[in-house]
Protein backbone atom coordinates (compact mmCIF):
# COMPACT_ATOMS: atom_id res chain seq x y z
CA UNK A 1 0.00 0.00 0.00
CA UNK A 2 1.30 3.53 -1.02
CA UNK A 3 2.42 5.78 1.55
CA UNK A 4 1.65 9.57 1.52
CA UNK A 5 3.62 12.12 3.11
CA UNK A 6 1.99 15.73 4.79
CA UNK A 7 3.76 18.92 3.71
CA UNK A 8 1.35 21.64 4.60
CA UNK A 9 -1.77 21.88 6.78
CA UNK A 10 -3.70 24.69 7.91
CA UNK A 11 -7.40 25.45 9.10
CA UNK A 12 -10.54 25.38 7.31
CA UNK A 13 -13.18 26.16 9.30
CA UNK A 14 -13.77 25.77 13.53
CA UNK A 15 -14.29 21.96 11.92
CA UNK A 16 -12.57 21.75 9.57
CA UNK A 17 -8.38 21.34 8.41
CA UNK A 18 -6.61 21.60 4.86
CA UNK A 19 -4.28 18.60 4.76
CA UNK A 20 -1.56 18.29 1.59
CA UNK A 21 0.33 15.40 1.42
CA UNK A 22 2.93 14.29 -1.32
CA UNK A 23 1.72 10.62 -3.14
CA UNK A 24 3.67 8.43 -5.13
CA UNK A 25 0.31 8.13 -7.69
CA UNK A 26 -1.44 9.68 -10.65
CA UNK A 27 -5.44 10.79 -10.22
CA UNK A 28 -7.83 11.84 -11.52
CA UNK A 29 -10.05 14.79 -10.90
CA UNK A 30 -13.00 13.36 -8.81
CA UNK A 31 -11.43 10.51 -7.40
CA UNK A 32 -11.21 9.47 -3.68
CA UNK A 33 -8.36 7.20 -1.61
CA UNK A 34 -8.05 5.24 1.43
CA UNK A 35 -5.97 6.09 4.38
CA UNK A 36 -4.97 4.02 7.19
CA UNK A 37 -3.39 4.72 10.61
CA UNK A 38 -3.14 3.16 13.66
CA UNK A 39 -5.74 5.01 16.50
CA UNK A 40 -5.81 3.99 20.06
CA UNK A 41 -3.85 1.13 18.99
CA UNK A 42 -6.07 -0.10 16.36
CA UNK A 43 -5.32 -0.03 12.85
CA UNK A 44 -8.73 2.04 10.76
CA UNK A 45 -9.65 2.66 7.13
CA UNK A 46 -11.68 6.01 6.40
CA UNK A 47 -12.60 6.83 2.81
CA UNK A 48 -11.74 10.70 1.35
CA UNK A 49 -12.30 12.30 -1.74
CA UNK A 50 -9.05 14.32 -3.40
CA UNK A 51 -10.00 17.92 -3.24
CA UNK A 52 -7.47 18.68 -5.93
CA UNK A 53 -6.97 18.16 -9.46
CA UNK A 54 -3.76 15.98 -10.63
CA UNK A 55 -0.07 18.19 -10.41
CA UNK A 56 3.20 17.12 -11.48
CA UNK A 57 4.35 17.23 -8.26
CA UNK A 58 2.66 14.27 -7.12
CA UNK A 59 0.74 16.91 -4.52
CA UNK A 60 -2.78 16.03 -3.25
CA UNK A 61 -4.83 18.11 -0.79
CA UNK A 62 -7.86 16.79 1.47
CA UNK A 63 -10.60 18.50 4.13
CA UNK A 64 -10.41 16.63 7.05
CA UNK A 65 -13.36 16.79 9.71
CA UNK A 66 -12.17 16.71 13.14
CA UNK A 67 -14.64 14.31 14.61
CA UNK A 68 -13.68 10.85 15.56
CA UNK A 69 -10.38 9.89 16.42
CA UNK A 70 -9.42 9.08 12.40
CA UNK A 71 -9.87 12.79 11.83
CA UNK A 72 -8.42 14.25 15.01
CA UNK A 73 -5.17 12.03 13.82
CA UNK A 74 -4.82 13.55 10.89
CA UNK A 75 -5.70 16.64 12.06
CA UNK A 76 -2.92 16.22 14.10
CA UNK A 77 -0.28 15.15 11.69
CA UNK A 78 3.10 17.17 11.80
CA UNK A 79 4.30 17.82 8.13
CA UNK A 80 7.03 15.16 7.11
CA UNK A 81 4.52 12.30 8.90
CA UNK A 82 3.27 9.74 6.83
CA UNK A 83 -0.03 7.63 6.34
CA UNK A 84 -0.93 4.82 4.40
CA UNK A 85 -3.47 5.30 0.91
CA UNK A 86 -5.05 2.88 -1.35
CA UNK A 87 -4.48 4.00 -4.55
CA UNK A 88 -7.00 6.01 -6.36
CA UNK A 89 -10.77 5.39 -7.08
CA UNK A 90 -14.18 6.32 -7.96
CA UNK A 91 -16.08 7.27 -11.20
CA UNK A 92 -16.35 11.13 -10.76
CA UNK A 93 -14.59 12.94 -13.13
CA UNK A 94 -15.25 15.71 -15.52
CA UNK A 95 -17.51 15.09 -18.49
CA UNK A 96 -16.87 17.58 -21.14
CA UNK A 97 -14.66 20.89 -20.35
CA UNK A 98 -16.48 22.39 -23.23
CA UNK A 99 -19.81 22.85 -22.05
CA UNK A 100 -21.48 24.38 -19.23
CA UNK A 101 -21.94 22.90 -15.92
CA UNK A 102 -23.45 23.57 -12.31
CA UNK A 103 -21.34 22.13 -9.37
CA UNK A 104 -23.66 21.44 -6.05
CA UNK A 105 -21.64 21.13 -2.78
CA UNK A 106 -22.36 20.36 1.39
CA UNK A 107 -19.71 20.31 3.73
CA UNK A 108 -16.85 18.34 3.06
CA UNK A 109 -18.69 17.16 -0.21
CA UNK A 110 -17.01 20.05 -1.47
CA UNK A 111 -13.87 17.71 -1.82
CA UNK A 112 -14.54 16.37 -5.28
CA UNK A 113 -16.62 19.08 -6.44
CA UNK A 114 -13.54 21.81 -5.87
CA UNK A 115 -10.89 19.50 -8.10
CA UNK A 116 -13.44 18.92 -10.75
CA UNK A 117 -14.19 22.60 -10.99
CA UNK A 118 -10.17 23.17 -10.76
CA UNK A 119 -9.97 20.73 -13.85
CA UNK A 120 -12.60 22.33 -15.72
CA UNK A 121 -11.30 25.83 -15.86
CA UNK A 122 -7.98 24.68 -16.02
CA UNK A 123 -8.27 22.88 -19.54
CA UNK A 124 -11.66 25.65 -20.05
CA UNK A 125 -10.57 28.97 -18.20
CA UNK A 126 -14.17 30.92 -20.13
CA UNK A 127 -16.22 27.65 -19.16
CA UNK A 128 -20.20 28.86 -17.92
CA UNK A 129 -20.00 27.45 -14.45
CA UNK A 130 -21.77 27.98 -11.41
CA UNK A 131 -21.11 26.68 -8.04
CA UNK A 132 -23.82 26.35 -5.26
CA UNK A 133 -21.96 26.01 -2.17
CA UNK A 134 -23.85 25.20 0.94
CA UNK A 135 -23.14 24.60 5.08
CA UNK A 136 -25.12 25.15 8.16
CA UNK A 137 -23.51 28.40 8.95
CA UNK A 138 -21.01 30.98 7.07
CA UNK A 139 -17.71 30.08 9.63
CA UNK A 140 -18.75 26.09 7.75
CA UNK A 141 -18.42 27.90 4.00
CA UNK A 142 -15.24 25.57 3.08
CA UNK A 143 -13.25 27.13 0.88
CA UNK A 144 -15.61 30.25 0.58
CA UNK A 145 -13.00 32.68 0.15
CA UNK A 146 -11.03 30.91 -2.75
CA UNK A 147 -13.63 30.03 -4.86
CA UNK A 148 -14.76 33.58 -4.31
CA UNK A 149 -11.12 34.59 -5.92
CA UNK A 150 -11.57 31.92 -8.68
CA UNK A 151 -14.45 33.37 -9.65
CA UNK A 152 -13.16 36.79 -9.86
CA UNK A 153 -9.95 35.38 -12.20
CA UNK A 154 -13.08 33.59 -14.14
CA UNK A 155 -15.90 35.41 -15.18
CA UNK A 156 -17.70 32.99 -16.34
CA UNK A 157 -18.32 31.54 -12.72
CA UNK A 158 -20.95 32.26 -10.40
CA UNK A 159 -20.38 31.38 -6.66
CA UNK A 160 -23.76 30.78 -4.91
CA UNK A 161 -22.88 30.24 -0.73
CA UNK A 162 -26.25 29.03 1.36
CA UNK A 163 -26.27 28.58 5.12
CA UNK A 164 -29.18 26.51 6.32
CA UNK A 165 -28.72 27.50 10.20
CA UNK A 166 -30.01 30.28 12.02
CA UNK A 167 -27.65 33.22 11.38
CA UNK A 168 -29.35 36.69 11.29
CA UNK A 169 -26.26 38.62 10.09
CA UNK A 170 -25.36 35.96 6.74
CA UNK A 171 -26.61 38.36 4.02
CA UNK A 172 -26.61 35.76 1.33
CA UNK A 173 -28.88 32.48 0.11
CA UNK A 174 -30.67 30.66 3.24
CA UNK A 175 -31.70 27.22 2.95
CA UNK A 176 -30.06 24.07 1.42
CA UNK A 177 -28.34 23.62 -1.78
CA UNK A 178 -31.27 22.09 -3.21
CA UNK A 179 -33.61 24.88 -2.36
CA UNK A 180 -31.63 26.99 -5.16
CA UNK A 181 -31.15 24.68 -8.36
CA UNK A 182 -33.47 27.05 -10.33
CA UNK A 183 -31.49 30.13 -9.70
CA UNK A 184 -27.89 27.68 -10.60
CA UNK A 185 -29.93 26.28 -13.79
CA UNK A 186 -31.12 29.87 -14.70
CA UNK A 187 -33.52 27.20 -16.90
CA UNK A 188 -30.87 25.59 -18.45
CA UNK A 189 -30.29 22.56 -19.44
CA UNK A 190 -27.36 21.89 -21.74
CA UNK A 191 -25.23 21.52 -18.96
CA UNK A 192 -23.16 18.54 -16.49
CA UNK A 193 -24.14 18.79 -12.90
CA UNK A 194 -21.32 17.68 -10.50
CA UNK A 195 -22.83 17.11 -7.24
CA UNK A 196 -21.43 15.38 -3.76
CA UNK A 197 -23.56 15.45 -0.10
CA UNK A 198 -25.31 13.10 2.33
CA UNK A 199 -27.43 10.86 0.56
CA UNK A 200 -30.49 12.45 1.12
CA UNK A 201 -29.41 15.62 -0.83
CA UNK A 202 -28.05 13.45 -3.73
CA UNK A 203 -30.88 11.46 -4.45
CA UNK A 204 -33.26 14.53 -4.34
CA UNK A 205 -30.64 16.33 -6.64
CA UNK A 206 -30.90 13.71 -9.24
CA UNK A 207 -34.81 13.53 -9.12
CA UNK A 208 -34.99 17.31 -9.60
CA UNK A 209 -32.53 17.92 -12.38
CA UNK A 210 -33.85 15.01 -14.62
CA UNK A 211 -37.44 16.91 -13.76
CA UNK A 212 -35.91 20.23 -15.39
CA UNK A 213 -34.14 18.54 -18.17
CA UNK A 214 -30.85 17.61 -16.99
CA UNK A 215 -30.68 13.35 -17.50
CA UNK A 216 -28.80 10.91 -15.96
CA UNK A 217 -25.92 10.98 -18.29
CA UNK A 218 -24.86 14.35 -17.71
CA UNK A 219 -25.37 14.07 -13.90
CA UNK A 220 -22.11 13.34 -12.26
CA UNK A 221 -22.40 12.68 -8.28
CA UNK A 222 -20.78 10.83 -4.91
CA UNK A 223 -22.48 10.12 -1.65
CA UNK A 224 -21.06 10.39 1.56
Amino acid sequence: MPRIELIERGPLSPSASYLAFRAPYRHEAGQYVALSAKVDGEVQRRYYSIASPPRADGRIEFCIRHGGGFGRHLSQLAPGQTVDSSRPAGNMRLLDAARGAVYFAAGTGVSPIRAILFAHLDRNPEADATLLLGARSASDLLFHDEFRALADRHPGLRVLPTVSGSEPSWPGLRGRVTAHMAEALRGRTGLDAYFCGPPRMVADLRERLARAGIPDSRQCFERY
